[in-house]
């Protein structure tokens, strides 16, 4: 995934997002990662449920159209879930034989920096945001939200 902010446009994956006032820079994460072999894939359950603003919502929901993302050993894929204000981003193997390599800690203590700034303004106004490393031995990362974030900049 390539997060790109210039000037006032956000672009992730070379798609418009929104307009933003944030500096220019771009995050790429590349992670090995397993997944399944539907191309449909049902979220684990959350209880987050967050009150995003409609604008942000809008945005958001472009990201469940964006065809999967190739990455080496696997497929990115994004689903936004506008009642609960939850966007999950999937990783996922293209062979259900395969298995993750990776654990729950790691991931997070790697990417929820990435998230919180990434994400601030969205997360800030509600939305919770997580990883679905999906497959063998996958996981579901815990939600990163505004006060995961705080806690991030406290240590």
């Amino acid at each position: 995934m390539c997060i790109i902010v210039l000037g006032k446009n956000k672009y992730i994956n070379n798609k418009k997002i929104r307009d933003t006032n944030e500096v220019p820079y771009c995050a790429i994460v590349t992670t090995l990662l397993s997944g399944c072999a539907s191309t449909k894939l049902t979220s684990p359950p959350s209880d987050y449920v967050g009150n995003l603003p409609d604008v942000y919502k809008t945005e958001l929901n472009t990201l469940n159209d964006e065809p999967s993302t190739p990455f080496r050993g696997g497929v990115q894929t994004f689903q936004f879930d506008e009642e609960k204000s939850l966007l999950t981003v999937v990783f996922r193997l293209p062979n259900p034989r395969w298995s993750w390599n990776t654990y729950k800690s790691d991931a997070e203590k790697e990417l929820f920096p990435f998230v919180c700034q990434v994400f601030g303004q969205e997360i800030e106004n509600g939305l919770g945001v997580r990883y679905w490393y999906s497959g063998n031995g996958g996981f579901a990362t815990d939600v990163v939200t505004k006060e995961t974030c705080l806690e991030l900049n406290l240590s």
